[in-house]
């Protein structure tokens, strides 16, 4: 089911019991030299639609989150932020709303790592207003880790920011946009291996840093090992455990 594809007298007819609220969060912020500022609004976006092809009995599909906390990017260009406070704001209005419609349970499928601090104080101020729905967020790279692990060819530091991974995604979804002729790998790792940064790595100490401290292009990783059929590989490996955690979703009670 398909949010904007539905009148509001359908909406109000879904049996929101075997239902859950898929929302997928993105941006819309610098990609490097070769990635279209798009780039995580369309690969969470496409993953969305995937999982709802494949449970669209159960699963409510609504419009992605295109705008996105990213002020890390701001120095480079293209690319639009809002203040932490505005974008909980925001998300928590338009949870709040899906509630209000009925909805029991909402998975908020998160394509930017900015958004991801925002998150968990939503997640917070929801179970404290409505005890009975269950609402959860996860990162579609941190789900899908072992998908991603056994297909990446980069070392720790490869997964970043226009990588390996999203690179190979975005060839895979959408290829004429990417301009492979300036491809090329870059990212400054702090120093000390606590600190090492990598989309599959926790970090056992919380730091921040602005972009232009990691990287002079914009892009953070190892692009340069992306392909089109890597891109399908790691696509449907996604889509294939995001889809087995929605069934897990759906068995909550």
């Amino acid at each position: 089911m398909i949010f904007h594809d539905l009148t509001y007298e359908e909406i109000n007819d879904i049996d929101f019991s075997r239902t859950i609220v898929l929302i997928p969060t993105g941006a819309t912020e610098q990609h490097g030299p070769h990635l279209p500022t798009n780039t995580d609004t369309l690969i969470v976006g496409r993953l969305a639609e995937r999982i709802e092809r494949s449970l669209a009995e159960h699963i409510l599909l609504t419009p992605t989150i295109w705008l996105g906390h990213s002020p890390h990017h701001l120095s480079f260009g293209g690319t639009l932020s809002l203040p932490h406070s505005v974008y909980i704001q925001m998300l928590h209005a338009v949870c709040d709303s899906y509630i209000r419609m009925g909805a029991r349970k909402l998975w908020i499928l998160n394509g930017h790592g900015g958004n991801g601090a925002p998150h968990q104080i939503v997640l917070q101020q929801l179970k404290n207003e409505h005890p009975d729905v269950i609402a959860v967020a996860a990162d579609y790279w941190n789900l899908a880790k072992e998908e991603i692990g056994s297909i990446r060819e980069s070392g720790a530091g490869g997964l970043g920011h226009a990588c390996e991974l999203e690179t190979s995604l975005y060839l895979y979804l959408d290829e004429a946009k990417v301009l492979r002729e300036r491809i090329r790998d870059d990212g400054i790792q702090p120093e000390g291996d606590i600190w090492l940064l990598d989309m599959q790595k926790g970090n056992e100490v919380s730091r921040v840093f602005n972009f232009r401290e990691l990287t002079k292009s914009g892009v953070f990783g190892r692009p340069s090992l992306a392909t089109k059929e890597k891109g399908q590989r790691l696509f449907d490996g996604i889509s294939t455990r995001l889809e087995q955690f929605a069934l897990q979703l759906l068995q909550i009670q």
